[in-house]
């Protein structure tokens, strides 16, 4: 009877473990320069303890927190994760993240998500379907779900058409033609003509508009991290904007000239996009 008791709780463990389930509410279309709210449900089952929620970020795209249901949120090297040491204790909990798209973001854009979690001390992962969203479009939800069966739409019969039948040509007459009038040559003048100034071409602005800069941004972080962790960069500034530590390299008028620097940076293998500021401020 005991071994039978054993092999039960062993079998309803394994079954609570099985039915653990990510279910992701992305768009399936966005805009460059725009961010949207996403949510992610996980049910976690009767995972406890130690738990960890990964996101795989395409190039161009940055996310941030949102609501990581008391975990530690970290955003670093185009990955996010949420870190429990206690996971929550609610069966199904839901994350929010927010997830926005560079100048330069990957079209299509393939985010990848795993949750880690501990089973009988030993670590376990649990992948979700991959979700896509592409730049540009009508924007709609793009979701991990199972996909709809769809059914072809019947087309209707076509309709018969005639040719149409052409009325009796008319009989044309030839019209009589009056008497040529005999004429003479005008004689012309040449009009002096004077050489018209065009306008001398205007430099082109690499700026969008006056007061523009551009930096090249390498990181985002929820705790401030040591500038000497990106020595290879160059001189890095770290500012707290809404909420996060976000690392940035160099200061440009000139938009090209950023992303040759970020291209530079990135043979150094630092990802990182270009940020906007207006007058000083961040626009972007």
């Amino acid at each position: 009877m005991k071994k039978l008791l054993t092999i039960f709780a062993l079998t309803s463990i394994t079954a609570a473990f099985s039915q653990i389930t990510i279910n992701a509410n992305f768009p399936s279309n966005m805009n460059a320069g725009s961010s949207i709210d996403a949510d992610v449900k996980i049910n976690k089952g009767a995972v406890g303890n130690f738990a960890k929620y990964q996101l795989d970020v395409p190039t161009g795209y940055v996310v941030s927190a949102i609501d990581a249901k008391t975990g530690n949120f970290t955003f670093e090297n185009q990955r996010a994760k949420i870190v429990w040491v206690s996971v929550p204790s609610e069966p199904e909990f839901t994350i929010k993240l927010k997830v926005q798209a560079m100048s330069n973001a990957t079209n299509p854009g393939t985010f990848n998500q795993k949750f880690y979690y501990l089973e009988n001390s030993e670590k376990k992962e649990v992948e979700a379907t991959p979700v896509v969203i592409n730049i540009g479009g009508a924007s709609s939800s793009a979701s991990t779900s199972a996909p709809v069966e769809t059914q072809p739409v019947a087309t209707s019969t076509p309709v018969e058409t005639k040719p149409v039948t052409t009325s009796t040509p008319v009989e044309t007459k030839p019209v009589a033609t009056s008497t040529p009038v005999e004429s003479k040559p005008v004689e012309t003048k040449p009009v002096a003509s004077k050489p018209v100034e065009t306008a001398k071409p205007k430099p082109s602005v690499a700026a969008s508009e006056a007061g523009m800069t551009f930096k090249v941004q390498i990181g985002a972080y929820s705790n401030e991290p040591s500038k000497s962790k990106f020595s290879g960069a160059g001189k890095v500034n770290i500012d707290l904007i809404n909420g996060m530590y976000k690392v940035t390299v160099g200061n440009f008028n000139n938009l090209d000239e950023a992303v040759r620097f970020r291209d530079e940076l990135k043979s150094k293998g630092y990802t990182g996009f270009i940020a906007r500021y207006k007058n000083g401020v961040r626009v972007n």
